[in-house]
């Protein structure tokens, strides 16, 4: 079997690096993407109602952060049980 991940897998990554808020590059970094693979990931997700992207002021300058809504906390929750079934 390969190394890569699957969808889920990179989608629940995401989700589960936004449930405190994130902003892109602390996702970027910490879920080994690449900026182009992450922000059709986080376009897909802000799209579907499963992130909400916030502009926030952090010293003068505006950043985006990304933060988990309930919808998206219920897919993470469903994504994490299927997944789990793949390591028995």
């Amino acid at each position: 079997m390969n190394n890569r991940r699957c969808e889920f897998e990179i989608i629940s990554t995401i989700l589960d690096l936004s449930k405190n808020g994130a902003k892109k590059t602390e996702i970027l970094y910490k879920g080994n993407f690449s900026h182009t693979r992450l922000k059709g990931y986080l376009t897909f997700l802000i799209n579907k109602n499963f992130v909400e992207e916030k502009t926030i002021q952090d010293n003068g300058q505006s950043s985006n952060l990304y933060i988990i809504t309930n919808r998206g906390k219920n897919l993470l929750i469903d994504i994490n049980k299927a997944l789990s079934h793949f390591d028995e």
